[in-house]
């Protein structure tokens, strides 16, 4: 299951607790399942959500920039990110 894209980091979906991971990234193409080709987007998903966000980057559909795992609604970042 996806979640809704918002670009304010603080949406109540961060606190469901299916949600396990939050992603930023760059819509590369317009066959892409989610957004328009061009835009820069924020989603948070469940486990099932990352895997297909993972099959999209695959597809070359989109570009994951930053990923964190979610806990209880706390972002615990893979790496340190550049600026997005």
């Amino acid at each position: 299951m996806l979640m809704k894209y918002s670009k304010d980091i603080m949406r109540l979906e961060r606190f469901d607790p299916e949600v396990t991971h939050m992603i930023v990234f760059d819509v590369l193409s317009s066959k892409s399942p989610i957004g328009d080709k061009g835009h820069k987007m924020r989603l948070f998903l469940t486990e099932a959500g990352y895997k297909k966000a993972l099959e999209s980057q695959d597809r070359s559909f989109i570009k994951i920039l930053n990923h964190a795992k979610v806990a209880q609604g706390h972002l615990q970042y893979e790496r340190q990110d550049g600026e997005l």
